[in-house]
């Protein structure tokens, strides 16, 4: 997962995206207060007590109240009402009141300035109780000694409800936490993550129906239709100005009008590292199943069904072409519809979409990869009085944000439509589950079914409301159908889920040395000899003299350094 993924962007602002578009304390120190079925099983006997020490309330006050100190990144979208402030707001009153925790901001910095920041405090050794910090910057303090080891705080301190939020990606995020066996951060998840990321296929469907075409469930399928939508004048204007599939220029990456869709079609991955039948880790870029889909790309391009300008066209110009009626077959990602096919719909109230899975190539199942579950960590610096306490922060933040129904008053800490303030973004630590909205898509459909969604807490309400619109005939909440509808993007991640498929990066460490050093080179090479064999300028054969020297010049070695990593971390 590309670092600089921000809270406000990615996580909180993902789910409000689609909601729019849709320890070992001395006796010394204070202590949360304990339940009382643990306090009674402490008097009880020996075993009792024992038991009664990992057994705490997660949302318990702490008395005496406790300080603690972090650091903090913020942005333009941070808005605050008269008197507030990232060192004063709604959380941090909460925090104190309700649950005995003063968090001391040690510093705030524009979200471009905080690795810069961060660098400096970690070089000199004066970091706060906790912070957020990502995978370099993690290895760094854990070589250096600086970091608290949290597997046992974990396992006591986090509720339920966190417990299962970050299991919901089989313990990849936690996986990527643990060095040398031990837990020493929190993963920083963001809604819409793990299955959600997954690629799928937006089709305009009137342009089928117009072609007689059916809908794509193999890549000759997808092959057919792009080639038709392309050449057979779908928007019946007279002109050869469609395009058959959108491709940008960024094509192995992501954005709309990406490949890496395609290229899981025919069992091929991008820029992550996957199990080869050995049980090696190979790099996805230079395995020969990417090879029969750049032929077919060749052949396609030659024969004018991809857009001889995609090589200069980066997503935002495919979200252009999409409004403008130009594009009926793109791959894009769960979100994309509620905002990119909306344009052309709204232009266009007879341009109509449906989301499907991505298709395979042979008899065996397409898996689509997935993103890493989490690109930055909550961690605790070595010797803090109180290592759990960012445990404790995230049980509240989920406690407040998720579990708990403000009903019939709006959640507090979602974006006010007036103000555009949203209070979510104030909490020092805010991790969102990977399933909200795919958990939402469930509560819908089955509210959808009766009619009732009186009961139905953040998102899902607001996705009910909007869809309960759109089938009273309003249009302008099509892009909500879009999203959550039958032949919506959820319905497609709800088949991933059911099926249990998607392909995560396997290496899950921070960069390598040889990584670091040849990496970013040998990607450009990957960029060039792909663009050039699609585009016909290099054989399709070049391919394997591409993959041959990527290896000789750091690739081997990169394997080499991955494999080692993963020895120990099966």
């Amino acid at each position: 997962m590309k670092q600089g993924r921000k809270y406000g962007a990615v996580s909180i602002g993902s789910m409000m995206l689609l909601s729019v578009v849709a320890s070992a304390c001395s006796n010394s120190t204070a202590q949360p207060e304990a339940s009382k079925s643990a306090t009674a099983a402490a008097s009880a006997s020996p075993v009792a007590a024992q038991t009664a020490a990992v057994k705490v309330d997660p949302l318990a006050k702490y008395v005496p109240p406790i300080e603690v100190t972090t650091v903090r990144s913020v942005d333009a979208t941070f808005k605050y009402a008269a008197g507030d402030s990232i060192d004063s707001n709604i959380w941090t009153k909460i925090f104190e009141q309700d649950y005995g925790i003063k968090v001391k901001n040690a510093w705030s910095v524009d979200s471009t300035q905080y690795h810069q920041k961060l660098n400096v405090s970690i070089a000199s050794g004066d970091i706060p109780d906790f912070l957020e910090v990502n995978k370099e910057e993690m290895k760094r303090l854990a070589d250096a000694g600086q970091l608290e080891d949290l597997t046992k705080v974990w396992a006591q301190y986090s509720s339920p409800y966190l417990k299962d939020m970050l299991n919901q990606d089989g313990g990849i995020g936690i996986k990527a936490a643990t060095i040398d066996g031990k837990m020493l951060g929190i993963p920083h998840t963001f809604s819409n993550g793990g299955i959600s990321t997954a690629e799928m296929i937006y089709v305009r469907t009137d342009w089928l129906q117009k072609l007689k075409l059916p809908e794509p469930k193999t890549m000759d399928d997808v092959i057919k239709i792009a080639t038709a939508f392309a050449k057979q004048d779908p928007d019946g204007n007279g002109k050869d100005d469609t395009i058959g599939l959108a491709v940008n220029k960024d094509f192995w990456d992501y954005g709309h009008g990406s490949l890496r869709g395609f290229f899981n079609g025919y069992h091929g991955y991008t820029d992550i590292f996957i199990k080869n039948p050995s049980g090696k880790l190979v790099y996805g870029f230079v395995q020969k199943e990417l090879k029969a889909p750049l032929k077919k790309l060749q052949e396609l391009y030659k024969d004018g069904v991809l857009d001889k300008e995609f090589g200069v066209k980066p997503p935002a110009k495919i979200q252009e072409d999409v409004a403008a009626g130009r594009v009926g077959l793109a791959y894009g990602l769960v979100s994309d519809g509620g905002y990119i096919q909306k344009e052309n719909h709204t232009k266009d109230p007879k341009a109509q979409w449906k989301v499907f899975p991505i298709v395979s190539a042979d008899s065996q199942p397409a898996v689509p990869q997935l993103y890493d579950t989490a690109g930055t960590f909550y961690v605790v610096k070595k010797g803090s009085k109180h290592p759990e306490a960012a445990i404790k922060l995230a049980n509240i933040y989920i406690n407040r944000f998720y579990e708990k129904s403000y009903a019939p008053d709006p959640n507090p800490f979602i974006t006010d439509s007036k103000t555009g303030i949203m209070a979510a973004k104030y909490a020092p630590v805010t991790m969102d589950s990977l399933n909200t909205n795919l958990d939402a898509y469930h509560q819908v459909q089955e509210s959808l079914k009766t009619g009732d969604g009186s009961k139905l807490g953040f998102p899902a309400s607001v996705h009910f409301d909007r869809m309960t619109k759109f089938k009273a005939g309003d249009d302008t909440m099509w892009f909500s159908n879009i999203v959550m509808g039958d032949g919506g993007s959820y319905s497609v991640i709800d088949q991933y889920n059911k099926a249990k498929i998607g392909q995560y990066n396997l290496f899950l460490a921070p960069a390598t040395p040889t990584m670091s050093e040849k990496l970013p080179t040998l990607k450009k090479k990957v960029a060039e000899t792909f663009t050039k064999i699609i585009m016909g300028d290099s054989s399709v054969d070049e391919f394997d003299k591409f993959a041959e020297e990527f290896q000789k010049l750091g690739g081997d070695k990169i394997e080499q350094e991955v494999n080692d990593w993963y020895a120990k971390n099966k």
